[in-house]
């Protein structure tokens, strides 16, 4: 965590701006990028949407740079090279070597991150940078990668204090992405995402699932097809994904009309691509005897789509919840009372989460039968049923941790 400790206990007010990380950009040499950049924006399913993309460009043959976020425990995670994490030493240098723009742009802990991708990946020499929004779009510090096509998965309930109240707002800053004259991808053509795009973009710019792409699949058991995929640019059929859910066929189909933007797909390289994808803290299996799921959804709408499938796959598995205090997870715990009679609550240690006391009043009020609290993600290893750990990726993060350590 060696950049997350040179940030450790600063207090930034964040001004929405691009300022701070474009003149830093300039100032380390990195405004004309010697590779081309995806970016990847939208509420959920950016980071399922960038896995799949970095996985199609890596099997065609490609080298990637990958710039992921959140982290779950380690913060080389967000830093990849064809699929690998970033070394501690080489972290250590990037922090080091950059620290001085760091100080001298006043740059917050996200546009220090991203400055490290831009330069990591330049190093390196990949021939594609994924990247995937942090929050937004119209400020956030990745748009400096200089995208050649852009993708918006969708707009849902999140970041409300920063990105808008109403659905219409949220849709604004998330099209900030688009730079005209490059494509973008609309995960929808429902409002306000679309109907606001064709206010804001150019009509030959736009690609719109379900307009000029199309993919169905089903879900069985713990396996997610994606039957068919259709296009003028690209079709494939009787895929099995690497990542689990319903929503990946939408999050996959984005994923193909992005790539295809930069690409030409091969059939053979794509089905590769798609079985091998991974992305942890994703409906990730950490063990299956007793099954122990993790996912990172962490606003209202994502637990909602994790549940709905849970119950149309005939999945039972007990919830092991906990809240950030600044989001609606009194919303989302709504979904899990509707799932199951008993649920695990548990207070993570970062200094963002919901109090016990807080977690365990709303669970009465929603009139669980069972209430059981647990005192650390370590007790969440030893449960002896099958459960789903969900509500915040701190939490995952947090057991990942403790299953990391248990097994050196």
């Amino acid at each position: 965590m060696v950049l997350y400790e040179l940030y450790k206990g600063k207090d930034y007010k964040i001004v929405p701006t691009l300022d701070r990380i474009q003149k830093a950009v300039e100032y380390v040499g990195l405004k004309n990028l010697p590779y081309t950049s995806i970016l990847v924006g939208g509420t959920n399913g950016k980071g399922s949407t960038c896995a799949f993309s970095e996985s199609i460009l890596r099997h065609h043959g490609y080298k990637t740079g990958w710039f992921v976020s959140p982290h779950l425990f380690d913060e080389k995670e967000r830093w990849r090279i064809n699929g690998q994490k970033i070394s501690e030493e080489r972290l250590k240098y990037y922090v080091d070597s950059l620290k001085k723009a760091f100080e001298k742009f006043d740059l917050t802990y996200f546009e220090a991150c991203t400055l490290i991708a831009l330069k990591f990946f330049e190093d390196e020499k990949v021939d594609f940078g994924v990247f995937e929004v942090g929050m937004g779009g119209r400020w956030d510090a990745t748009k400096v990668c200089n995208p050649s096509a852009c993708a918006i998965t969708n707009v849902q309930r999140d970041h409300t204090k920063w990105l808008g109240k109403t659905p219409e707002e949220r849709a604004m800053e998330k099209l900030g992405i688009y730079t005209p004259g490059k494509p973008l991808i609309l995960g929808s053509p429902k409002y306000p995402l679309y109907p606001l795009a064709l206010e804001l973009c150019r009509e030959e710019d736009l690609l719109v699932a379900g307009m000029d792409f199309f993919a169905k699949g089903k879900v069985n058991g713990m396996q997610t097809w994606l039957d068919e995929f259709r296009s003028e640019f690209f079709q494939i059929k009787g895929v099995k994904l690497g990542l689990w859910g319903r929503w990946q066929i939408d999050n996959v189909s984005i994923a193909l009309a992005l790539t295809a933007q930069v690409i030409k797909l091969r059939e053979d390289r794509v089905k590769q691509a798609l079985e091998g994808t991974r992305w942890e803290g994703r409906m990730e299996v950490l063990r299956e005897k007793p099954l122990l799921v993790v996912d990172g959804a962490h606003n209202p709408d994502g637990v909602k789509v994790v549940i709905n499938q849970l119950k149309a796959s005939n999945i039972k598995l007990t919830p092991v919840f906990t809240g950030l205090k600044e989001k609606e997870w009194r919303e989302s715990m709504k979904f899990l009372r509707s799932f199951s009679d008993r649920i695990y609550l548990l207070e993570i240690s970062h200094h963002r989460g919901e109090s016990l006391s807080e977690l365990v009043k709303e669970a009465e009020r929603l009139n669980f039968q069972e209430i059981i609290t647990l005192n650390s993600p370590e007790e969440v290893l030893n449960l002896k049923e099958d459960v789903l750990v969900i509500g915040s990726l701190y939490l995952v993060g947090e057991v990942k941790e403790c299953m990391e350590a248990n097994r050196k």
